[in-house]
């Protein structure tokens, strides 16, 4: 009997495969695009123009600040010396990953684990199929700096629970959830990643960066071989994009980030090949029996990772209403506030510098 997603773990897969798979050919022409080293062919002149102006903007910024704390430089859109984008980087590029990495958590409930990320004011986004009612979160507990500590002073991790009465919002179609977490104060400490409403982070071919606790591990990063693969404005497909790198259950709510270390995507789903009947397929296109998955390990064919956009999720909360909750407005406003200061993303990385330096 041939498998399909649920014989995986996988639930609640149809839409996302159904969105890839319509648009399979615009995918196959995008990874021909990004292998050729041509990927920002595909891409708008719109949001090309977006990337640009915004690219021209950050620049602009970064020469006339009056310090230097942890500026990359030459970042998104620079012409290359050999193939069609610079990969050279700012040796700062990894300083401000790890900076990053502190406010990605991992959420528990007993066996069942997913990924989190502060994004301000004592409030952690994860996706919905991770945390669906404020009672999954009130068994939740969110666990920060759950990394490697092989090198220097080993360091605890620490435990939060969750804070619904400070905020909570879950949205199914979205598969998105924020929720306040205990000790607001305490945990600014780790800094937070803000949800830059704006376009222009990635174009098609760009690097992207995914830190998550797959399978409940300890932190993991994705670096290299991930890049920012599609994306389908003004479609039924329109909150979404695709990238590649490797995620595994547990990655669910990771932060997909670009070069800059900023927020482009939350990560939700990992799509496997399917047939027209919804039988999963193997790498050599042909369908997995039962038995063979469970005797031979077969190697499912997996097409893309999905994510759900950051400027699509802001646009989303901002138009909440919380009659229930009139408590919760105020710190919806405080996080769109937040985001849009200019100085958001400087704000958090010296947070965590700070909090940081506090804990070694």
């Amino acid at each position: 009997m041939p498998i399909t997603p649920e014989d995986l773990g996988l639930d609640n897969l149809a839409d996302s495969i159904g969105r890839l798979q319509a648009r399979k050919s615009k995918w196959q022409l995008a990874l021909h695009k990004i292998a050729k080293g041509n990927g920002r062919a595909l891409e708008s002149d719109q949001r090309k123009l977006k990337a640009e102006l915004r690219q021209m903007a950050l620049d602009e910024a970064e020469s006339n600040a009056e310090d230097d704390f942890l500026i990359l430089t030459p970042g998104l859109g620079q012409e290359a010396n050999i193939g069609k984008r610079d990969n050279i980087l700012s040796g700062e590029f990894l300083e401000i990953g790890i900076l990053t990495a502190r406010s990605v958590c991992r959420i528990s409930q007993g066996l069942k684990t997913g990924t989190g990320f502060l994004v301000g004011n004592g409030i952690v986004v994860t996706n919905y199929h991770v945390i669906k009612s404020k009672t999954e979160a009130a068994s939740s507990l969110f666990e920060f700096l759950f990394d490697d500590n092989s090198i220097g002073t080993p360091r605890s991790t620490e435990m939060y629970a969750a804070d619904t009465d400070h905020f909570f919002w879950a949205d199914e179609a979205l598969d998105i959830c924020f929720l306040g977490l205990q000790g607001v104060t305490d945990i600014s400490t780790f800094g937070w990643l803000p949800l830059l409403r704006e376009e222009g982070k990635a174009l098609i071919g760009d690097p992207t960066n995914i830190i998550q606790h797959p399978a409940g591990q300890k932190k993991r990063i994705v670096v290299h071989d991930s890049v920012f693969s599609l994306v389908d404005n003004d479609t039924d497909a329109d909150a979404f994009c695709w990238y590649s790198g490797d995620t595994n259950k547990g990655s669910s709510g990771a932060p997909v980030l670009n070069n800059r270390w900023e927020v482009l995507a939350v990560h939700h789903k990992a799509i496997p090949d399917t047939d027209v009947n919804g039988h999963v397929l193997d790498i050599n296109g042909k369908k997995i029996a039962k038995e063979r998955l469970d005797e031979n390990n077969a190697q499912v064919r997996w097409l893309a990772n999905e994510g759900i956009r950051v400027s699509r999720i802001v646009d989303k909360l901002e138009a909440q209403t919380f009659p229930d909750d009139p408590g919760y407005v105020q710190v919806r406003d405080d996080l769109l506030a937040l985001w849009s200061d200019p100085l958001a993303t400087d704000r958090a990385r010296r947070a965590s510098f700070a909090g940081m330096e506090k804990q070694l």
